[in-house]
């Protein structure tokens, strides 16, 4: 797990956001436009018991991954008491807005037509980088 940022403001004292992506490219988009957020990017195996164990404030998912799509996930976050509040976003290649919001989605972006609209929507969810609370830690 990598933890992203550009400039000095404290990893922690930012918004944390997972994202779920299997394509490097796309990662590397994701981590560009989302580099004044805490960004971790996780596999699919692993996201469900960080949230559960982090809280992250977004988690951000493709719904093609190996082993488990991203559906999936959202479902069993959102189905889970105490990640049921995290605001989950499909980010994906698939057109599937619908089956998204079916499964208990916040949002839903097409990629990579829609990716202009990533901080945009990341901002609508969570807010902008610097308006959490997490404390920094000392």
């Amino acid at each position: 797990m990598a933890v992203v940022g550009s400039d000095n403001v404290e990893a922690s004292a930012r918004p944390l956001i997972f994202v779920v992506e299997p394509n490097p490219f796309m990662a590397e988009m994701e981590r560009s436009i989302l580099r004044s957020y805490a960004v971790e990017f996780l596999s699919p195996e692993t996201v469900v018991r960080a949230a559960v164990s982090r809280r992250p404030d977004l988690i951000i998912a493709e719904i093609v991954l190996r082993g488990r799509d991203g559906l999936a996930l959202c479902r069993e976050l959102k189905a889970r008491p105490e990640t049921a509040a995290i605001p989950f976003l499909v980010f994906s290649v698939v057109d599937a807005a619908a089956e998204a919001a079916e499964a208990g989605a916040d949002a839903f972006l097409l990629k990579p037509s829609e990716r202009n609209a990533l901080a945009p929507e990341v901002r609508r969810l969570i807010g902008p980088p610097r308006s959490h609370g997490r404390e920094a830690t000392p």
